[in-house]
């Protein structure tokens, strides 16, 4: 059935209260009751929906859910219901979800928690804000070098069903350092009295639990992995990063890029969920910087006033000028922010990069320089003034690929976000840069 009959037949349920039909079409995978709850247009319906879903879903259910949403629910159980919750969530998602919430809010729920999980909602909480530390579950299968291949499925079997993965054992030392890693295929295929020793795969890729959240991302994607070790500055093993977490980061991390390559202050919230105020304010703080740095194209105009009204037709091919100077910074900026971002560019490469933006853009120049020369023949039919906007237009576009290149580059090197040098801010440089050029070259062709 399709997911929107199906919410349909579910708020029809609702509204006739036929719980027994509610509770038959909530059987699908725990994903998809998530969206279907998430659906509801109602909070009241949502919560109903909710406490249909059988008990060995309800979990489940509830971690799929968005942040929002879990918060209204949470607000509305009593507090028996909140601590099996909580006390039942991997401690990952809990985290995301104390995240989110005032404090002292928090520190009720904390206080529902077992002291078990307690102790681990405390000790994740206390990282740095976007450290990989905050992700990290304790839930993992530990083994140590001295057992047999037997005695560890044995340990498997004993605590598997309350661990987050069991594809990746870790073995550890008296000391609780990561000495390796042991697939379950390994250890299933390995003779039962072998020492977990033998087995071992020693050349660990680990994280350090103060490390961005960015840098295990970049891990994961360069080393295609399905979890990550999390250990402290003695190596001793405190957790691990799964695969479903670092999706979360990438997406947030692409969200912010695309955020600021659009002169727009990073949203911490979905679009529909951010108060309206709020995007006036992260929206117009750029377009206000943009306005003041575009401004100055006015004072160059100004200064070339007399060459503008001697020559008027100037002003009529100014904007193709602009738009095509602005558009191969912008291609020459995405393209080195990528690189950037996958790791195929380094600031080591800066001068390389510099050369190659220069020569491409100087074979780009003359090209357009070309079309701008019978674009403005074909209108004009000034053969002095054609080669003044077609000389001025390769200029620009050779000016504009070094400077899209050059300048995501220093910012890396200045620790900021390459991103920073989004398309707008590159196109407004370039308009000033380029009002310049067009005006100084126009000025010494035509007095000739």
């Amino acid at each position: 059935m399709e997911n929107t009959d199906l919410l349909e037949k579910i708020e029809l349920f609702v509204r006739e209260k036929n719980y027994p039909q509610i509770k038959n079409s909530l059987s699908g995978h725990p994903e998809d009751i998530a969206e279907l709850i998430s659906g509801l247009a109602l909070p009241s319906s949502k919560l109903l929906v909710f406490r249909l879903v059988p008990y060995g879903k309800a979990i489940d259910v509830f971690e799929h859910l968005p942040i929002e949403e879990e918060e209204q629910i949470l607000d509305s159980l009593t507090s028996s219901e909140i601590k099996d919750i909580l006390n039942e969530m991997s401690p990952d998602d809990r985290t995301g979800l104390f995240e989110e919430m005032p404090a002292e809010i928090v520190k009720k729920f904390i206080n529902l928690l077992s002291p078990e999980e307690r102790s681990i909602a405390i000790e994740i909480l206390n990282y740095p804000h976007d450290s990989v530390g905050r992700l990290i579950t304790p839930d993992f299968v530990q083994l140590f070098e001295k057992m047999t291949v037997a005695e560890a499925l044995t340990h498997i079997r004993s605590v598997g069903m309350k661990r987050e993965t069991i594809y990746h054992c870790y073995v550890l030392d008296e000391s609780k350092r990561l000495k390796g890693i042991v697939s379950l295929k390994k250890l299933v295929l390995a003779q039962p009295d072998k020492k977990i020793s033998e087995i071992i795969f020693r050349d660990i890729i680990k994280v350090n639990v103060y490390d961005d959240k960015e840098i295990a991302a970049d891990i994961f994607k360069k080393y295609d992995l399905i979890a990550l070790p999390v250990v402290d500055n003695d190596g001793k093993l405190l957790g691990i990063v799964t695969f479903d977490d670092l999706v979360d980061v990438l997406e947030e991390e692409v969200t912010e890029d695309f955020e600021k390559i659009a002169a727009v202050v990073p949203v911490d919230k979905p679009y529909m969920d951010a108060g309206f105020f709020e995007l006036v304010w992260k929206r117009s703080f750029w377009l206000i910087v943009l306005t003041v740095l575009e401004s100055a194209s006015s004072l160059v105009m100004q200064n070339f006033a007399g060459v503008i009204q001697q020559w008027i037709a100037l002003t009529f091919f100014l904007p193709i000028l602009l738009a095509t100077g602005g558009n191969a910074g912008m291609q020459s900026a995405m393209m080195i922010i990528r690189g950037l971002a996958t790791g195929d560019i380094t600031v080591k490469d800066f001068f390389r990069v510099v050369f190659r933006e220069s020569l491409l853009g100087l074979f780009i120049g003359v090209i357009l320089a070309l079309v701008g020369l019978v674009r403005v023949v074909l209108q004009q039919s000034n053969w002095l003034l054609s080669i003044s906007v077609g000389t001025a237009m390769g200029v620009t576009i050779m000016f504009s690929a070094i400077l899209g290149a050059a300048l995501p580059l220093i910012f890396r090197k200045l620790k900021l976000d390459p991103a920073l040098m989004s398309g707008p801010l590159i196109t407004t440089i370039v308009d000033v840069v380029g009002i310049f050029l067009y005006f100084q070259i126009a000025k010494a062709i035509l007095s000739t």
